[in-house]
């Protein structure tokens, strides 16, 4: 804690064919070129590959605007010619794996940012994984600025999670695991080991409590988990009431509120502490049957380190953090701010962008506004159908009403 308390000052103080090409604007005519050749690798590497069925490049250059895109179909290797600059790009695609079963089809997908091309011909490799399905509960709504008093005071306590079925069927909350980072999304670091591909590291963990059909939760609905479950009006009039929510955040070691109405969620690695401008990213997550919290920290829990660089000064850095496996988590989240935004904390495979309430650092604006899911559809039972593609940044409108103030 205090080596994390000491990193967080010193930032502060630092203030096979190509059959398709397009292009959404044109490159600069007097720009230089570079002949680019960009090899596609799938991680981890003991997947086995039998094809790469179909893959969609695309590059944006971050400074001009230039953007372009790439397809392949059964080849994971690209040479193209780009104007020379610093760019964001997105791979996504399908290919046939195989594992005990036989041979699977499968969604992949990566990202990277902040690419220098340059010179007369570059010769690059791009990670990309296996893309996590989405069957069980999402995370629809994360309210994590707060609210300000009538009198311009910040308040805090009544953030929240809205969990929802996106399903068409009922599905049960118990067991889950609501998972925040370790790592933040303003603060890049390279950590080792660098598992980030076949696993998200958790700062902290709490879950639903229940026996495995206790807190059923059907087609189209959702449940909240609150910060404080009381009614924040009787403190903030420009707050909520969630004296009515389902779950509640308790802290037991230090001076929280309890409300005995509202079931706690049961706390099982460190405490979760909501960053008011977001920061983090948050999953959902299901441990296999039979597996206890014990079991989980015990066989999970692992020590990174990295170098803190400050004033041309290294800092030897650790921190303590619990691996999740990808394949558990059925939900990500990447949270941060768009001026500060430095990278995605978790895989590709679980989300490929990020959302926001603000565009910078200390926005005063930001309070009581959120991040929510696009509606895309309705049922047939007039449920609203949310947009999943595992990409936050296209799924999630950002800064928002938050949906309990209306």
């Amino acid at each position: 804690m205090l080596k994390q308390l000491f990193r967080t000052l010193l930032v502060l103080c630092a203030v096979v064919s190509l059959t398709a090409c397009s292009s959404d604007s044109d490159a600069p005519e007097s720009q230089a070129q570079t002949t680019l050749k960009l090899e596609l690798k799938l991680v981890p590497e003991n997947i086995q590959v039998k094809e790469y069925k179909h893959l969609k490049i695309s590059f944006k250059e971050l400074n001009t605007g230039f953007t372009t895109t790439q397809e392949l179909t059964n080849t994971n290797s690209l040479k193209t010619t780009l104007p020379t600059g610093t760019y964001h790009i997105i791979a996504e695609g399908n290919i046939i794996y195989s594992d005990d079963s036989g041979l699977i089809e499968g969604k992949v997908g990566g990202v990277q940012t902040g690419v220098v091309i340059n010179g007369s011909e570059q010769t690059k490799t791009m990670d990309i994984s296996l893309k996590a399905g989405s069957g069980d509960l999402i995370l629809e709504e994360i309210f994590f600025t707060g609210t300000k008093t009538p009198q311009g005071a910040m308040y805090f306590g009544d953030q929240y999670f809205k969990i929802t079925n996106n399903t068409d069927q009922t599905l049960y909350a118990d067991g889950m695991l609501l998972i925040q980072s370790s790592f933040m999304t303003n603060e890049k670091q390279d950590y080792t080991p660098n598992i980030m591909a076949s696993t998200f590291s958790a700062g902290a963990i709490i879950r639903i409590p229940g026996t495995g059909n206790t807190y059923p939760v059907k087609p189209g609905e959702s449940i909240i988990i609150a910060e404080d479950a009381i009614n924040h009006k009787e403190f903030n009039p420009s707050s909520i009431n969630l004296s009515q929510a389902n779950f509640q955040i308790f802290k037991e070691d230090s001076d929280d509120i309890d409300n005995p109405s509202v079931p706690k969620m049961i706390n099982i690695f460190e405490k979760m502490v909501i960053h008011t401008q977001g920061y983090y990213a948050y999953a959902l997550a299901r441990m296999p049957q039979g597996m206890t919290s014990n079991t989980l920290i015990s066989q999970n829990t692992y020590t990174y380190t990295y170098n803190l660089t400050f004033g041309g000064d290294v800092y030897p850095m650790d921190g303590t953090a619990v691996k999740i496996p990808n394949e558990w988590i059925t939900d990500a989240v990447n949270l941060s701010v768009q001026d500060s935004f430095q990278w995605l904390v978790t895989s590709p495979s679980l989300d490929m962008g990020w959302t926001s309430v603000t565009s910078f650092d200390g926005d005063k604006n930001r309070f009581g506004k959120a991040v929510r899911r696009r509606v895309i559809g309705k049922t047939m039972e007039g449920k609203s159908i949310l947009k999943d593609t595992n990409n936050s940044t296209a799924d999630f409108e950002h800064g928002v009403k938050p949906s309990l103030f209306n």
